[in-house]
């Protein structure tokens, strides 16, 4: 047997046995993945009121402060999923923010007697309101490492 045939073989082989292994999981019933997990009734609950399917939207979005990273972060309640991370007092490389000219004016706005502060401590993010109602048009976070805040 040759060395390209012995590697098919070998690859082949590999396939067999993951798709066979994803066959046996997949045949597990509910009660199954209790007992191998050792998980309870209420495990269960508390795994199902978080669920969300793919495709499906969340409740809830909330807004965090990033802390020492000087961002916020979006993410989605129940899920946890993390939605966007948002540049506030500090590039963001991730996204590009704090490298065009747009974004470094933006930054430059925070300088104190004309030094860059490109870092930050985002905390208290509030969500504006009127009449006392909640409005969701503008989030506001301050920093607490240098006197400014955002929105």
């Amino acid at each position: 047997m040759n060395k390209t045939s012995k590697r098919a073989l070998s690859l082949a082989l590999a396939a067999g046995i993951g798709f066979a292994a994803t066959a046996a999981l997949s045949a597990e019933t509910l009660q199954d993945v209790l007992k191998r997990r050792n998980l309870s009734q209420q495990d269960l609950l508390a795994a199902a009121k978080t669920y969300v399917p793919t495709g499906k939207r969340d409740e809830f979005v909330a807004f965090s402060s990033g802390g020492q990273s000087g961002q916020v972060i979006v993410y989605a309640v129940p899920s946890m999923r993390i939605l966007k991370y948002i540049g506030v007092f500090t590039p963001e490389p991730w996204q590009g923010y704090g490298y065009d000219e747009n974004s470094k004016a933006v930054l430059a706005q925070g300088r104190i007697d004309g030094k860059d502060i490109t870092w930050g401590d985002t905390h208290h993010p509030a969500i504006s309101e009127t009449n006392g109602e909640y409005d969701g048009q503008f989030l506001f976070i301050n920093d607490k490492a240098n006197p400014r805040i955002a929105v």
